[in-house]
């Protein structure tokens, strides 16, 4: 079993035929997985790849060398900043789950992701609700009627609508 000390330089051939060559930064001998540091498409950056080592066409030691001074550890985690993109991530995962309704059509999807490029809206059972003021029924989801809270927002309603279904041609 080969070992690929912590920041060796190594080259090889996936079995795709593409090329790597970087640093090794990690390396998991009972998987055969070394995670290799490659150069970004940007300068000054770095890539992290994981190759299973088991899968290559060929993999070497490019020198007998370590290339960089590694410190012992691995670098330290922000768990604070962890958890501002977790809860980040959470908050629109959520808000793209909203945005799918229960038991509609595919057309009152089409209609109602079209309406929220422009107006915000939300799902109420089988109904599209607008502003919160106009609602769009189905089955044809093609006419909007508003409470006339406000104003002209049910004509707004109904002419982004006309024009939305116009676009997805029904």
């Amino acid at each position: 079993m080969v070992s690929y000390p912590r920041g060796a330089r190594i080259t090889g051939t996936l079995p795709s035929g593409d090329a790597f060559d970087g640093e090794v930064w990690a390396h998991d001998a009972s998987s055969s997985f070394v995670c290799v540091r490659v150069p970004g498409e940007v300068s000054n950056t770095h890539d992290v790849r994981l190759i299973n080592t088991s899968d290559v066409k060929d993999i070497a030691i490019a020198d007998g060398r370590q290339t960089t001074n590694w410190k012992d550890r691995l670098p330290e985690v922000d768990d604070a900043r962890r958890e501002r993109r977790f809860a980040n991530a959470l908050k629109h995962a959520q808000i793209a789950a909203d945005n799918i309704g229960e038991n509609v059509s595919a057309l009152a999807q089409d209609v109602f992701d079209a309406l929220a490029r422009t107006l915000p809206c939300r799902w109420e059972s089988d109904v599209i609700v607008v502003m919160d003021e106009v609602r769009v029924h189905g089955p044809r989801y093609a006419e909007a009627r508003g409470s006339g809270a406000t104003a002209g927002a049910e004509e707004r309603v109904q002419k982004v609508l006309a024009n939305e279904r116009a676009k997805l041609g029904v």
